[in-house]
């Protein structure tokens, strides 16, 4: 059901307007959506709903895609919202660049979307952790992904499931990529 790879759209090529809005769409999100969830104290590292946006962006339009959105939406949020603050912000972004990249390459390699998806994400935390144990002295070096747990699940659950969703909606007529 999620493992088809026929109906994903062309991978960002810079020469369409459509790649350029809908990776404004998904930083535009990636910030307005943490913000608002911040509101309700639901956001930040518990369940990272800026990690969503990249992700999904990286599995629909490719790495291209992935990681602009992915170095964009840490650095934009922060100029608008400080979050996250500046004493993660560098490593925010690298992971998040690493995991648009990374969703991208995986999926145009023609794996499926949880493969694409739980190797983005392991390669994400793994540069993370290297930043961390490079440029910081952590007490605690995993503790980020001890945190962020039920928004790892969630990512795990619910991406296949949109992805999916907005192939149909967007992306797939009649059976046909369009």
């Amino acid at each position: 059901m999620f493992t088809q790879t026929k109906a994903l759209p062309k991978v960002l090529t810079f020469s369409e307007a459509k790649y350029y809005i809908f990776s404004a769409v998904f930083v535009g999100l990636a910030v307005f959506v943490p913000w608002l969830a911040h509101q309700f104290n639901v956001a930040g590292p518990k369940f990272v709903p800026m990690h969503f946006f990249v992700l999904i962006s990286g599995l629909l339009f490719g790495w291209r895609t992935g990681i602009i959105v992915g170095a964009a939406s840490p650095l934009l949020s922060y100029g608008i919202t400080h979050f996250p603050p500046m004493i993660i912000l560098p490593e925010t972004m690298l992971e998040l660049a690493v995991y648009g990249f990374a969703a991208g390459l995986i999926r145009e390699k023609n794996f499926n979307i949880f493969v694409s998806l739980l190797g983005a994400m392991v390669l994400g935390r793994i540069v993370r952790i290297f930043w961390i144990f490079a440029f910081e002295q952590p007490a605690d070096p995993l503790k980020f992904v001890q945190i962020s747990w039920p928004g790892i699940v969630l990512q795990i659950a619910l991406i296949p499931v949109i992805i999916y969703f907005l192939q149909k909606l967007f992306f797939v007529k009649n059976g046909k990529r369009i």
